[in-house]
């Protein structure tokens, strides 16, 4: 397997940083993997970056990026793209709700396809019905939009050719950057591969899902789609 890279964006994890940093570790090393561990340490206010930091200095493998102040999910996880080396890179959640192995069966699958992205679509679910709710709206309004067939546009881990990602310019900095990354991948004419994964229940913190939520993602989708209609750059 080529090498790749893999983003963490991290937000006040000190609960569950250690775990699942070490977990990924163990998990990629069992399959003899060259890999980079991107852990963006985002505007964290408790011990996330120190626990992360220590973790660097043991594990060669982990590359730490720091962002003072927390701009929005999406900045964490474009610094951290924009951070990695390898030809393949991706990105998922750091809060352990994907397994490794899960992970990995993704970016299997886009080694075996040869396909410019490959994503993750989260089953047996472990959160929340307002975050089902959530993502039920999403999903039905995005195939409504842009007349596409994915079917979790929130769905992680996503791996792409780091060429492929240099070309999409993402100006996200919010939870709007999984939306955008889908918009920009098919408006360019390529085809992303979908593969389930485990989605485990939040193992700290909670979500911050709400109505608030659904109506500015929906505002963001008809924002998008109009500009796409009427070649408005974004």
């Amino acid at each position: 397997m080529e090498k790749f890279s893999l983003i963490m964006p991290m937000y006040n994890e000190e609960a569950i940083v250690e775990k699942v940093v070490l977990e990924t570790i163990a998990s990629f090393d069992q399959k003899e993997l060259e890999y980079e561990l991107v852990l963006v340490k985002n505007g964290c206010k408790d011990k996330t970056g120190e626990i992360i930091d220590t973790l660097a200095k043991r594990y060669s493998q982990i590359k730490p990026i720091l962002i003072p102040i927390n701009l929005g999910y999406g900045w964490g996880v474009i610094q951290g793209l924009n951070a990695a080396t390898s030809p393949i890179i991706g990105y998922v959640d750091g809060d352990g709700q994907v397994p490794a192995d899960d992970i990995l069966r993704v970016l299997n699958r886009f080694e075996d396809q040869n396909v410019v992205m490959c994503k993750g679509i989260r089953y047996n679910r472990g959160d929340g019905w307002k975050r089902i709710f959530a993502s039920f709206s999403f999903n039905a309004l995005f195939k409504m939009l842009f007349l596409s067939t994915a079917r979790d546009i929130n769905g992680k881990p996503k791996f792409f050719k780091k060429e492929i990602y240099q070309g999409l310019d993402l100006k996200s900095k919010d939870w709007f950057v999984d939306p955008e990354i889908m918009i920009k991948v098919l408006h360019k004419g390529y085809k992303a591969q979908e593969i389930e994964v485990h989605f485990d229940e939040r193992k700290n913190g909670k979500s911050n899902v709400s109505i608030k939520t659904v109506t500015e993602f929906g505002k963001n989708l008809i924002k998008w789609r109009v500009a796409l209609w009427t070649k408005k750059k974004l």
